[in-house]
């Protein structure tokens, strides 16, 4: 059978949609398959993005907490310092006024000297010219007497620079001032204070 122009050209536009369409469906398929491979990369990239910022967070809190800790140990020593250095200070001021009041150094020496003389030893006492006055020059001459009665020789002496006492026995100086007692009772208080900070830092954390 002949073909026609008008079958030929029908032909032609058949083969032409068909054509087109299996294009179409092939572009489609190609779309649909590179849409997939983006959204899986895109989710793969976001996963690794979440990844990432988690641990730059977690090293961010370990760098906080690492910090916070060590600020707060260096404000505990600074509270430390600047207790100890009130305390000190305070101790001193009040040390200082006991040793130059006469009533409290003639109760002093009384206890002191006699607690360690020994029989047949030497014992020497030394204090301030300031603090030469009837009541210690009375309390002396009465402690010498006492010693004396437990065979111990006292000598006195006005040569000490400073407030309080020094006395020597058996070839050691025991210095009874306001650094040598603030010192002693610093140490005696400094304990306390450990406990305080520590209970401090408990609260804290």
């Amino acid at each position: 059978m002949p073909t026609t122009i008008e079958s030929f050209v029908k032909t032609l536009e058949s083969e032409g949609v068909d054509a087109g369409r299996k294009a179409a469906e092939k572009i489609e398929a190609e779309a649909k398959k590179k849409a997939q491979t983006i959204i899986a990369e895109a989710k793969q990239t976001g996963d690794q993005i979440i990844a990432d910022a988690q641990s730059e967070a977690e090293k961010v809190k370990a760098r906080m907490n690492s910090s916070l800790e060590l600020a707060t140990r260096d404000a505990i020593l600074q509270l430390r310092e600047k207790l100890s250095g009130q305390i000190d200070i305070v101790l001193k001021a009040n040390v200082e006024k006991a040793l130059n009041d006469e009533t409290t150094l003639d109760q002093v020496l009384r206890e002191v000297i006699p607690a360690y003389a020994k029989a047949g030893t030497k014992t020497e006492i030394s204090i301030s010219q300031e603090m030469k006055s009837r009541l210690l020059e009375t309390t002396l001459r009465e402690l010498a007497h006492a010693l004396k009665n437990q065979d111990v020789q006292m000598n006195t002496r006005h040569s000490l620079a400073k407030s309080g006492f020094e006395y020597k026995i058996e070839g050691s100086t025991v210095e009874v001032s306001t650094d040598s007692v603030t010192s002693l009772l610093t140490e005696m208080i400094d304990p306390e204070l450990q406990q305080f900070l520590a209970k401090a830092t408990e609260a804290k954390a």
